[in-house]
């Protein structure tokens, strides 16, 4: 039998510029030590801090168009400054019109649901660094006071750093994925962003199913699929636990996440043009 474990571990309140790796691993030591090929999972928003990607929003300058976007979206214009400079501006989603029912439908305190879509009114859809997110995970919670925090500036970098490390310090093998919550209809999703030591994609593109037929799927995303069972234990809000350690699958040595922010832009294009002509021969 097959088995696979997740086990959550709570390093503490990370503050910027801290030795996220030295907690780990004395977590991880006094409760379960690493194994090789163990995958460590850390949210973005730890490594971001020890790597002290953070911006005090007091200094930031505001422009007219930050304003003009903010005016439209009800985002923060500091926020909207931080956002242009992190990355390229695709397009925005009214989350609070289109998805408001169903969010307040789903809140634990109705009150703070509601006070968290009147500041998140809507959500830029943004590419970074190659792949498409929100509001180019530029982020106020969980964060210093008056301060944003931001993506790690390479995430797969940054994943690769810490596998040596720990590698360094315990001689064991393990691999790395950094991951970040994006929204996913009317929830949220943990993906990853970064990782280092396991191939991202499983393919097994081309295959037959069981009744031997040409399959389309096979293409398994195994760093988000790894990253979104972490999240289970990750939580979104207070639950300080950034760091999930999964132990009992088989992968594939690899490093980076794929490059797949131009292969959607290409296929949000090719989608609406084909939509369009679909709906004209409904007519016609």
């Amino acid at each position: 039998m097959t088995q696979l474990t997740f086990t959550g571990f709570d390093i503490g309140l990370v503050e910027p510029g801290d030795d996220i790796v030295d907690r780990l691993l004395s977590e991880t030591a006094e409760n379960q030590p690493l194994e090789d090929g163990d995958i460590v999972v850390i949210t973005s928003k730890v490594v971001s801090l020890a790597e002290e990607r953070t911006v005090e929003a007091d200094a930031v300058e505001v422009s007219d168009r930050d304003r003009r976007v903010a005016a439209l979206t009800g985002i923060d214009p500091t926020e909207v400054a931080v956002i242009y400079d992190e990355s390229e501006v695709l397009g925005a989603i009214p989350v609070a019109e289109v998805g408001e029912e169903l969010l307040l439908e789903h809140a634990a305190d109705p009150e703070t649901a509601r006070a968290a879509l009147d500041q998140t009114a809507s959500l830029l859809v943004t590419e970074r660094n190659g792949r498409l997110c929100t509001n180019a995970g530029v982020d106020w919670s969980n964060s210093p006071e008056g301060m944003m925090t931001l993506l790690p500036a390479d995430a797969d970098r940054s994943a690769r750093a810490i596998r040596e490390e720990i590698e360094a310090a315990t001689g064991t093998e393990v691999a790395v994925v950094i991951a970040d919550s994006e929204l996913m209809g009317a929830g949220t999703l943990d993906l990853a962003v970064g990782c280092s030591g396991i191939d991202a994609v499983d393919s097994d593109f081309g295959g037959r199913d069981l009744f031997d037929h040409p399959k389309l799927g096979g293409v398994d995303l195994i760093a988000d699929e790894v990253t979104a069972g972490s999240a289970l234990l990750f939580g979104q809000t207070d639950q300080r636990t950034p760091v999930v350690v999964v132990r009992g699958l088989e992968y594939d040595e690899g490093e980076g996440t794929p490059n797949t922010g131009g292969l959607l832009r290409r296929g949000i294009r090719k989608t609406i043009a084909l939509t369009t002509k679909l709906k004209a021969r409904e007519r016609f």
